[in-house]
């Protein structure tokens, strides 16, 4: 058989993104031609591709690197790239290799191929039918010059857009500290969210520092180091591995020495 007869790129345009199904195998003589009717969907799309990977037969490595490198394209212009159907070959590939917390997959991409190991919390109640209902929130905290954040539950396509809102209120902020401690999920789309507000930080002048990450957001920030080694210090995560010892009881220490130095003048307690 000929690649055209095993490989097959289905492409659906629409008013905001395009859907797009392929099926058969994908290797190395393939991927080249799902590569360039990938890319060219994805330029012709206003908001990003949604892709079916439910026929696919067959997937190797230099098919997984098409969709990772699209999925980094899509990003890098705004856009998004979505996995909405998997097959089990894919299924057992995203698995195998981690990029199941790189590629973005819609909750209810693998009804039809139970992996208990590709699954995160949620995915059970969706599978089932069930709509789930959104389980992210941002606290803040404030002291003087300083913000805490502590984002609480998984940040993801659905929930990237409560990021949105956080700069509006940072007059006289000089540090913005991030508590992971509760973040149980991030993918792609989220982690480009977090980047793009620490970015925006960075633009007012404002410091950020992350810390007590949790294990499969931190698996994330490690695997797009991996794709990209040859950034080194200039990794797009490394703004997002700071520590700090003791952060915490120096930022409040420096947000009340702003307030004593910000307070009226009649205000201050005569001197003894």
């Amino acid at each position: 058989m000929t690649s055209q007869e095993r490989l097959a790129v289905a492409v659906d345009p629409g008013p905001q993104r395009t859907r797009v199904a392929v099926s058969g195998e994908i290797d190395m003589d393939d991927a080249a031609e799902v590569r360039a009717d990938l890319t060219a969907a994805l330029d012709a799309s206003p908001g990003g591709l949604d892709i079916d990977l439910a026929a696919v037969t067959f997937c190797d490595s230099s098919g997984l690197h098409v969709l990772l490198d699209l999925h980094q394209q899509a990003l890098d212009i705004g856009k998004t790239l979505v996995l909405t159907a998997l097959s089990r070959t894919v299924v057992r590939l995203l698995h195998i290799t981690g990029a199941q917390d790189v590629l973005t997959v819609r909750k209810t991409a693998v009804s039809d191929t139970p992996h208990p190991d590709i699954r995160r919390p949620g995915v059970e109640e969706a599978q089932a039918g069930q709509v789930r209902s959104v389980d992210f929130r941002m606290r803040t905290r404030r002291y003087g010059p300083t913000v805490h954040l502590d984002p609480v539950g998984e940040l993801d396509l659905d929930t990237r857009s409560a990021l949105d809102g956080l700069q509006e209120d940072l007059d006289g902020v000089d540090v913005v500290a991030c508590d992971m401690g509760r973040l149980t999920f991030l993918d792609v789309v989220g982690l480009h969210a977090l980047l793009d507000l620490v970015r925006r930080l960075d633009e007012r002048g404002i410091a950020f520092f992350a810390y007590s990450w949790q294990p499969q957001p931190r698996r994330l920030l490690d695997l797009v180091d991996g794709l990209y080694p040859q950034a080194g210090r200039g990794s797009p995560t490394r703004m997002l591995r700071s520590r700090l010892k003791g952060f915490a009881a120096a930022a409040r220490e420096a947000g009340a020495a702003r307030a004593r130095q910000d307070a009226p003048q009649g205000s201050k307690r005569p001197a003894h």
